[in-house]
């Protein structure tokens, strides 16, 4: 008789655990960071990011490293973007 409420605590209890670890993990993908360039319209960007991402990903099998990332920062930044915080 007292199986069925145990039982609804327990889910209630996995309900909340999965809410709270899904909400943790949607602020841990938020991006802490953005390109910026004085002037720069939103098609520059788009422009230079496309490039810079043709130039530095075309030979990598769609394998991202920390040396690409490394190259596609710095093809930005020769092209005068900047990181800034959000």
């Amino acid at each position: 008789m007292h199986t069925f409420p145990l039982r609804y605590h327990c889910l209630m209890k996995r309900r909340i655990a999965i809410l709270f670890l899904a909400s943790l993990a949607g602020c841990a993908l938020k991006p802490t960071w953005h390109w910026e360039k004085r002037g720069a319209s939103d098609q520059e960007y788009s422009f230079d990011l496309n490039q810079c991402k043709a130039a530095t990903y075309s030979d990598a099998s769609g394998v991202v490293t920390n040396e690409s990332v490394r190259r596609m920062f710095a093809c930005m930044e020769r092209k005068g973007w900047s990181k800034v915080e959000n």
